[in-house]
């Protein structure tokens, strides 16, 4: 009986390039795949970054708006009036007119914190804000009444020209949380430091951050707190003896200034003491250098104007605006 012999048959070049060919697809699909979904995912953390970031901003800056030009009722306003109950002043300098109210702003430029003045106004720059209210210690809850400034600083060393202004007013309270004999006065100026530059995945990203000088010692005022903030404008509500607290308009620090002293309720008042609103506008930007625009364009920013990207910075710009209520200056009775 005769057998077969078994023929062994192998690939052919057609069926071998074929397979490789089909193999290097997969890799490549994969690849392509992975590129996109770590490309997405970068681009969703940062405008998650970038969200956050502005969100930050208005919750600091709405927060400490609450307290501006608060005085607690159960102090006097001096050891030697101490039958009667007290009420916002200036404690700091009379000559100083950023300390006359809770409320007051620079339009186009950084507070001073050494001199208590604006800067002259350039129209590139962003604007700050000064937010300053008195310690309540007989509350002793963290962060209500408070004796620290935005930094986290105790105020009872702060000082101006020389001199310290809280420290008489402190008493013999232990320091942080005893009982004082005053209310402390605490003030903070919000802003943006000045444009800085850095390489990330061989591009230059440009920036500022958002920054706080508060009044207790520090050597190094406006210290960083939010990077990837470009722009910061506030607007001031401001109102009028026939308003009934409601703000006519919204207004610039400098138009503020600008405006006449007007008499409610019988009290005469200038225009920072009778602002009852602001209005905080803040334009973010993405931080990744990977996360792009993919083509030309522009977006609006805090003054209403369209800016188109630059060819070197296509990042993503996104501008938010909250209005928060000045509780302390809603004061009219009706």
């Amino acid at each position: 009986m005769k057998t077969r012999a078994c023929r062994s048959r192998g690939l052919t070049l057609v069926e071998l390039l074929v397979a490789i060919a089909l193999g290097l697809l997969l890799v490549a699909a994969a690849g392509y795949l992975l590129v996109s979904t770590t490309r997405v995912s970068r681009a969703v953390d940062a405008n998650a970054q970038q969200q956050e970031a502005a969100s930050v901003v208005l919750d600091i800056i709405g927060r400490d708006l609450k307290n501006a030009g608060f005085y607690p009722a159960s102090f006097p306003v001096s050891v030697e009036s101490s039958r009667f109950q007290g009420t916002y002043s200036n404690v700091v300098s009379t000559s100083v007119e950023a300390f006359d109210q809770g409320i007051f702003g620079c339009s186009e430029g950084l507070f001073d914190v050494a001199n208590g003045t604006c800067p002259a106004s350039k129209s590139t720059e962003p604007d700050s804000l000064v937010v300053s209210y008195f310690s309540a210690d007989n509350f002793e809850v963290e962060g209500v009444g408070t004796r620290k400034d935005c930094l986290r600083q105790d105020v009872e060393l702060a000082e101006f020209s020389g001199a310290r202004y809280n420290e008489a007013r402190a008493g013999s309270g232990a320091k942080g949380t005893g009982t004082v004999a005053l209310p402390l006065f605490i003030s903070n100026v919000y802003g943006l430091g000045a444009s800085y530059t850095y390489k990330q995945d061989g591009r230059s990203i440009s920036t500022r951050s958002f920054r706080c000088a508060g009044n207790g010692p520090n050597t190094k005022p406006h210290q960083p707190i939010v990077s990837g903030v470009t722009q910061l404008r506030f607007r001031y509500g401001v109102s009028e003896a026939d308003t009934l607290e409601a703000p006519a308009r919204f207004f610039t620090a400098a138009e503020v200034g600008g405006l006449p002293v007007a008499t409610i309720n019988g009290e005469r008042k200038t225009a920072w003491q009778r602002v009852v609103a602001v209005q905080v506008c803040v334009v973010t930007k993405t931080l990744d250098a990977t996360v792009r625009q993919t083509s030309s364009g522009s977006y609006v920013d805090c003054d209403g104007a369209s800016v188109a990207f630059a060819d070197s910075d296509r990042a993503v710009y996104k501008q938010q605006t909250r209005i928060f209520g000045v509780r302390n200056n809603l004061t009219r009775t009706f």
